[in-house]
């Protein structure tokens, strides 16, 4: 049974099934539909138009079935560059990405960003920044130097930049 692996480009896809199949855009503008897209268990995407990868065909020269097969799958215009070797990022076409880097979980989102360290958690809105860490919050900014002030009185472990 012959094969081909070829690169191709994404037309469109339908995620409505069991299995995702998309259309693709072959070599010398050959369209192929209803391809299997090929996917890790435990991560699922379903990529924009125009995104690339490689097209697998098997069999069917000689009228027995022909396999079909979409693998990977990437847009250049979404893709984030410039990332740490060993680092991973899972991304959307929106500007959102949860990434790994170093000893931090960050997740970045087009309002917020939040890094999780192994030492501390920062929330950060625009200017605005929260860190938390054990035995004490800043609010505004890391190293905040007011305490604040509860019923109570002030607080020993929440403190804010005025």
């Amino acid at each position: 049974m012959g094969g081909r692996l070829f690169r191709g480009q994404i037309v469109d896809s339908d995620d409505t099934g069991k299995l995702q199949t998309v259309t693709i855009l072959g070599q010398y503008g050959e369209t192929i539909k209803r391809v299997h897209r090929v996917q890790p268990f435990g991560f699922h995407s379903n990529m924009p138009a125009k995104s690339h990868g490689f097209g697998v065909q098997f069999g069917g020269q000689d009228g027995g079935r022909t396999l079909k097969a979409f693998l990977g799958g990437e847009d250049p215009d979404h893709r984030p560059t410039k990332r740490d070797v060993g680092t991973s990022a899972l991304y959307d076409a929106n500007g959102n990405i949860v990434s790994l880097v170093s000893r931090e979980l960050r997740v970045t989102g087009k309002h917020a960003t939040v890094v999780e360290g192994a030492e501390k958690t920062t929330v950060q809105v625009g200017d605005l920044k929260i860190v938390v860490r054990k035995g004490r919050i800043d609010l505004g900014a890391e190293g905040g130097t007011h305490a604040v002030m509860t019923q109570a009185g002030p607080s020993s472990v929440v403190f804010a930049k005025i």
